[in-house]
């Protein structure tokens, strides 16, 4: 009995998707700053949104709370008053993607953000898990 067991383990397993074992499926693309002046241009601002799944909004609004200035989206960029390299830029979104985007129970990306009356609750399509967040 054991036997037909273990095959039929080894059939199941063959027809999980192979992407579900991937944990690099899911790369945040590194932060392309410019600095102007006074100004720093975050020049793929959209195209770490839709990597995040998440919308601009929350994620500019998330991010110049974080680094503590006024900034807005121009364009397909994101412009803070101030200067700030790289890596600070690129710690913040990474803190963004654990806190607002990466399913707290099983690490997965494929969630989506709700707002329930003043709060957030991020839930994982992968694994059904919810959670609350912090507002932003």
């Amino acid at each position: 009995m054991s036997e037909d067991y273990e095959k039929l383990l080894d059939r199941a397993i063959e027809q999980i998707p192979k992407a579900v074992f991937e944990s690099s499926r899911f790369q945040i693309p590194a932060a392309e700053v410019s600095i102007v002046g006074n100004r720093t241009n975050l020049r793929n601002f959209r195209i770490i949104a839709s990597t995040l799944n998440r919308e601009p909004e929350h994620l500019i609004k998330y991010l110049l709370r974080e680094l503590g200035v006024a900034g807005n989206i121009e364009g397909t960029q994101a412009v803070f008053q101030g200067k700030f390299s790289n890596a600070a830029v690129d710690e913040r979104i990474r803190h963004y993607a654990e806190e607002f985007v990466l399913c707290h129970e099983c690490g997965k990306p494929d969630t989506k953000l709700k707002r329930h009356e003043r709060f957030y609750i991020l839930r994982c399509e992968a694994c059904g898990a919810r959670a609350s967040v912090r507002s932003v």
